[in-house]
């Protein structure tokens, strides 16, 4: 069968790619460039982004050594398009995006894999920690990786149901621990590579400097409590977010928490920890991967890909979304991803629009 892999230089990819041949398979790496190679020169060393000039080397290194072709597919007009303006303009909203989740539906297993199918590939494959499962209810499914420290099928829930059949995730069932000896013993030297921690778009994470960049005017504010007495000031609402304790730069007797963020009045709200405990929540832009009615439907709720599941009612009505956990959560953030889960299995995701008191 003939497959194509994202290759994005790391060890996870280039695994994936090895699997598939040992499996048999005729293998064609993609290596998408989204970004101009200039912007990566204000990173230290210190630093792992992705999609930098050196993950471009190492998987043409990769490719070289498991003897197959690689494609660089350029794609900065969609990424421009789909992510960098998504990301500043949910900024500007006083929200707090998740652009690798439409990274992943838009970019990686939208225009990368249109372009891969076109070729004539026959599946699509990655290095992510997920796997698409035959479910007896559900069909084919997406489903979390077994290594649940890593799993990845958070991020990959926006990708639309009709994918799923071109879709193979080769390492969804090792650790990272195997998928670095399989790699040691295959002789690449991306046994080693560490992986990426900053976005790709803003490489030195500095988040004043990017939005500052793209013109979007960051303005001091107060940071008030629940009555409204001033604390301190604030140095651009984009650089909070709901829940968040540390860097505040105001002192207090008791911890304080972020609990709002108010972009009317310019203002940061803070308050003690279960101030930040919520149980009900809009979401938008829903994205299922099962036949669903509208109604209410019993499942586990995650709002962060680090966060345990918690059970929930999600009441469906058209396009629009009603989330309530059983229990109160801690920083429900607008902006951020709700994903929807039936033990391992993915049921949908939508984003977080409006959190109720």
């Amino acid at each position: 069968m003939k497959i194509g892999v994202a290759m994005s230089g790391g060890v996870d990819s280039a695994v994936a790619a090895a699997l598939l041949i040992e499996m048999g398979h005729e293998v064609v790496g993609y290596h998408m460039k989204n970004l101009p190679d200039s912007l990566f020169e204000i990173v230290p060393e210190t630093k792992k982004v992705c999609c930098s000039p050196s993950d471009t080397f190492d998987a043409f290194r990769t490719a070289k050594i498991l003897g197959i072709e690689l494609k660089i597919i350029r794609l900065d007009e969609i990424f421009r398009a789909r992510i960098i303006d998504y990301f500043t303009s949910e900024y500007k909203k006083g929200r707090t995006p998740n652009p690798c989740v439409l990274c992943n539906d838009y970019i990686k297993f939208g225009a990368l894999m249109e372009k891969a199918l076109e070729d004539g590939m026959e599946l699509f494959a990655s290095g992510h920690y997920a796997r698409i499962i035959e479910h007896p209810h559900y069909g084919i499914s997406l489903a979390k990786g077994k290594a649940s420290h890593k799993d990845q099928a958070y991020f990959l829930s926006m990708i639309k149901k009709e994918k799923l059949s071109k879709i193979f995730f080769p390492v969804g069932e090792l650790t990272k621990e195997e998928i670095r000896e399989k790699a040691k013993s295959l002789g690449l030297p991306v046994h080693q590579k560490r992986e990426s921690q900053e976005l790709c778009f803003i490489p030195d994470n500095d988040y004043r400097r990017f939005l500052s960049s793209e013109g979007i005017k960051l303005p001091d504010g107060d940071i008030v409590d629940i009555a409204g007495n001033i604390l301190g000031k604030h140095h651009g609402l984009a650089f909070y977010t709901i829940g968040q304790r540390r860097g505040l730069g105001i002192s207090s007797k008791e911890k304080l928490y972020v609990i709002d963020i108010d972009t009317i009045n310019n203002r940061i709200i803070v308050g003690p920890y279960e101030k930040t405990l919520k149980k009900r929540f809009t979401a938008a832009q829903p994205n299922w991967l099962i036949d669903i009615k509208d109604g209410e439907l019993r499942c586990q709720c995650m709002i962060r890909s680090t966060m345990k599941p918690e059970k929930a009612s999600v009441y469906s009505e058209k396009d629009r979304l009603t989330v309530e956990f059983d229990n109160p959560v801690s920083a429900i953030t607008p902006g951020q991803l709700a994903v929807f889960y039936v033990g391992d299995v993915v049921l949908g995701s939508a984003f977080i629009e409006s959190v109720e008191s």
